[in-house]
């Protein structure tokens, strides 16, 4: 998808321009300062657009308020069913791990 937009492609310890740079192998953002920075790490960095960053980063972080809500309710929801799941067949006991006076 990223090559089909024409971003420009760089490897890691290449030297690159200012500019904002996605590690697609880590599915990180990388800001490189005026001066220029020798990108660090391992895969392939992509320079992004500065409009399109200041785009996506709302609405990303619009969709991560939304589904965070969602998320840890069906996560408990699904840990607590397998638990009981597995007690209920005999291969596990549905304890959580928790011996009275053990923490100390």
């Amino acid at each position: 998808m990223l090559k089909r937009l024409n971003f420009q492609k760089f490897s890691a310890g290449t030297s690159v321009p200012c500019g904002t740079y996605l590690n697609t192998k880590r599915w990180e953002f990388h800001g490189v300062p005026p001066e220029g920075e020798v990108l660090e790490g391992e895969g392939d960095f992509y320079r992004v657009p500065l409009l399109l960053v200041l785009g996506l980063g709302p609405l990303i972080g619009l969709a991560f308020i939304l589904f965070l809500p969602i998320a840890v309710p069906l996560v408990l929801m699904y840990g607590i069913g397998k638990k009981i799941s597995g007690a209920m067949r005999g291969r596990r006991s549905a304890t959580f791990g928790h011996r009275p006076g053990g923490a100390r």
